[in-house]
């Protein structure tokens, strides 16, 4: 009987593995994780300012929860500054830029949203936020 205990705990343990992959490309369990990007210069003019506020809003008021998890970070960037010189390496950008970070398994996927910020950032705040809203919506799925 101890044997048959034994032979059943090991196949239980050596089976577990296989149990989790399943579960993973089933699609549970495996949550992106998203950063939101905003770059600017030292030299700032309003549309850049009202860029960075606006996303801010955004980012803050629809996205309280995956902000305090975790799963969603904000992120200004001085590309002046060198402390930011590596992250900043990362993107092929001047001065002011919008990306999206998706990131998932380790895989980021970069989505330059630069010139709908400019388009609409300070000229339009509304559809501006309305925007975001939706692409960090379909970026957390």
């Amino acid at each position: 009987m101890k044997e048959y205990l034994m032979i059943l705990a090991f196949l239980g343990i050596a089976g577990f593995p296989f149990s989790l992959s399943a579960q993973n490309k089933a699609g549970s369990g495996i949550k992106p994780h998203v950063i939101v990007y905003y770059f600017h210069p030292s030299d700032r003019c309003p549309i850049d300012q009202a860029i960075e506020e606006n996303s801010g809003k955004t980012v803050q008021s629809y996205f309280p929860a995956e902000l305090k998890s975790g799963v969603l970070k904000f992120q200004v960037l001085n590309t002046d500054d060198a402390a930011n010189a590596k992250v900043v390496s990362n993107f092929d950008i001047n001065a002011q830029a919008l990306y999206l970070v998706r990131i998932v398994q380790g895989k980021e996927s970069k989505t330059d949203l630069t010139k709908f910020a400019f388009d609409f950032g300070k000229s339009n705040p509304g559809k501006f936020k309305s925007g975001l809203k939706e692409k960090i919506e379909n970026a957390l799925k």
